[in-house]
C-alpha cells in the first residue's frame, strides 16, 4: 500500500531528523583582523543577518582556529553626538525717536502690510552710521530690530550683539519689547550694556539676550537715553544643533524584484496596482530610506508598506512623497524619509492619481544601523564566525561582563572585518531534510488520524458482530 509505505519514510526521515545534532552551525564566514588589540571591533553585514536563524542573531557564535570557543559581545551603536554651530546675519535696525509722553503713542519708523500671505514692509530706511550719530544726538529713545522672516527649517534668534562707536566708557539699561506686527507689543525682559576700560583692554558687554521663540521685530527702550552708545550694527546669533553619527549606519542601494507569487508561505493578497517591491535579503533596523528617481523631473506621492517575513500580512509604515526636480541644469531631490523599523519586504504602492514608477530607473536607498561585535582576542588565529543554528544555546556575554570600562577601551579597540560565507553541507542536508519533513507532516498527521478512524470502526464492528454470534 502506497500510503503505509510513505508514512514509513516520513516516520523514519522524523527519527533520522531527531538523531541528528540539533546545534550544527550551516554557514560560517572568516574573520580578517586589521588591527590588532586585545579587544576587536567586528561590524556585522547584512549577510550575516540574513544567515542568522533566530531573532536577535542569538545563533551567532565566534570559534579559533581550534574550534574554541571565543567570548564576544553585542556592541549597540551609540547615539549621534549632538554639537552646535553658531549662524549670525545682520539685522536691520531703526532709531526710534525720543520717548512721548506718559499717555502719547511711540512711532515706528516702519510700517507692515499683511495681504493674505504676502508681507510687505515699508521701511525709513535702515539706519547708517552717520543716522545712529544724529539719532544719538537727538537722545533717540531706543532702537527697533527686524530679525528677518524666519522658515521652520529655521532655528530661532536667540541673542542680538550690538556693535557702537561712542562713548568708550558707559553702562545703559535697557527694557525690550517684541512684537509681529509692529502694533501688539508684549514685554521681553531687561538687560544692560556696557563698556570700560582697563589696563588690558576694553570690557564689553555687547549681547542682548531674547526671549524663547522670540517674534520678528524687537524693541530696545534705553532707560536713560543721555547715556545709552550710539549703535552702529546689530547681528542676529542663533545656535543649530548638528547631529554628527559616532556609529554610521550601512547604506545598501536596491533593485525592484518581483512580486512574490502567492504559496505555502506567501499571503495571497490582491496586488496594489503598478506597486514596487524590495527584499533587503534579511530583517534589518532600517533608520532611513529614500527612492532614487529617474532622469527628468518626477513627483511620486506612494504609501510605505513593510513586512518581516512572506507569509506575514504587510502593514503601514508612512506615507510619503518622494521627488526629483531639473532647473536649468541643476538637480533638486527630496530628503530622505527617517523612519525606523524591522523590515525584511518592503512594498512601494504608488497613489493611483499619479504615473506608475518605472522598475527599471526606480532604486531604493536604504540605511540600516547594524549591529557591531566585540570579542577578546584570545585562543588561536584565524577566527570564524558561525551563524545558522536551529538550538544554538547560549551564546553573547553581556557587555558589561567583557567589557567592563566600555568608554576607556573603546578608543583602543582593534578592527576586523568579515570575510565571505561558505555553507556546510552535511547541515544544509539536515535543513532541507527538516523542511521536507515540515510539509510532510500534515500528510502524516492525516495519515495517522485515518488509521485511528479505521481502527476504531473495526472494533465497533467486531463488538456488533460478537453479540450476533453468541445468539
Amino acid at each position: 500500500m502506497q500510503w503505509r509505505d510513505g508514512l514509513i519514510g516520513g516516520l523514519a526521515t522524523l527519527a533520522l531528523a531527531a538523531a541528528a545534532d540539533p546545534a550544527g552551525w550551516r554557514f560560517s564566514a572568516p574573520i580578517q583582523v586589521q588591527q590588532d588589540a586585545p579587544l576587536v571591533q567586528l561590524p556585522l553585514t547584512p549577510s550575516a543577518y540574513g544567515r542568522s536563524q533566530l531573532s536577535g542573531l542569538a545563533d551567532l557564535r565566534i570559534v579559533d582556529a581550534r574550534g574554541e570557543r571565543v567570548p564576544f559581545a553585542f556592541l549597540a551603536p551609540r547615539d549621534a553626538e549632538i554639537t552646535t554651530t553658531e549662524q549670525t546675519r545682520e539685522a536691520a535696525m531703526y532709531a526710534l525717536p525720543q520717548r512721548p509722553s506718559a499717555n502719547g503713542e511711540w512711532s515706528v519708523p516702519l510700517e507692515i502690510i499683511v495681504q493674505g500671505e504676502r508681507i510687505t514692509i515699508k521701511r525709513g530706511g535702515a539706519t547708517t552710521a552717520a543716522q545712529a550719530m544724529l539719532g544719538a544726538a537727538a537722545h533717540s529713545g531706543g532702537w527697533v530690530f527686524d530679525l528677518g522672516r524666519r522658515t521652520s527649517a529655521d532655528p530661532p534668534t536667540q541673542s542680538l550683539r550690538l556693535t557702537w562707536s561712542a562713548p568708550a566708557e558707559f553702562s545703559a539699561g535697557f527694557d525690550l519689547q517684541t512684537s509681529d506686527d509692529l502694533r501688539q507689543w508684549r514685554g521681553a525682559g531687561s538687560g544692560q550694556l556696557l563698556a570700560l576700560a582697563s589696563p588690558t583692554g576694553p570690557l564689553t558687554q555687547p549681547t542682548v539676550l531674547l526671549p524663547a521663540n522670540v517674534a520678528r521685530f524687537v524693541r530696545l527702550v534705553w532707560l536713560e537715553p543721555t547715556s545709552a552708545p550710539t549703535l552702529t550694527r546689530a547681528e542676529a546669533l542663533a545656535q543649530r544643533p548638528l547631529a554628527t553619527p559616532l556609529d554610521a549606519p550601512t547604506e545598501l542601494v536596491l533593485a525592484p524584484t518581483p512580486a512574490p507569487a502567492p504559496g505555502l508561505r506567501t499571503v495571497a493578497t490582491d496586488e496594489p496596482k503598478h506597486a514596487l517591491h524590495f527584499d533587503l535579503g534579511a530583517v534589518l533596523p532600517v533608520v532611513q530610506l529614500d527612492l532614487q528617481l529617474g532622469a527628468g523631473t518626477r513627483v511620486a506621492p506612494v504609501r510605505l508598506q513593510g513586512r518581516s517575513r512572506a507569509d506575514a500580512p504587510w502593514r503601514e509604515l508612512a506615507p510619503a512623497v518622494f521627488y526629483r526636480f531639473e532647473r536649468g541644469g541643476a538637480v533638486s531631490v527630496s530628503p530622505p524619509l527617517a523612519l525606523r523599523t524591522e523590515l525584511r519586504f518592503l512594498r512601494v504602492v504608488p497613489d493611483e492619481r499619479s504615473a506608475a514608477l518605472d522598475p527599471a530607473q526606480t532604486h531604493l536607498a536604504m540605511q540600516a544601523q547594524l549591529t557591531r561585535l566585540v570579542f577578546a582576542r584570545q585562543g588561536e588565529a584565524p577566527f570564524t564566525l558561525w551563524a545558522g543554528a536551529a538550538q544554538p544555546g547560549s551564546g553573547a556575554l553581556p557587555l558589561a561582563t567583557l567589557v567592563p570600562q566600555l568608554d576607556e577601551e573603546r578608543p583602543r579597540f582593534g578592527r576586523a572585518t568579515l570575510g565571505a560565507w561558505s555553507e556546510v553541507a552535511a547541515v544544509a542536508r539536515q535543513a532541507e531534510t527538516a523542511e521536507q519533513l515540515a510539509a510532510l507532516r500534515p500528510w502524516l498527521l492525516w495519515a495517522v488520524l485515518l488509521v485511528g478512524v479505521a481502527a476504531l470502526a473495526l472494533m465497533v464492528w467486531r463488538l456488533m458482530r460478537a453479540p450476533a454470534a453468541g445468539a
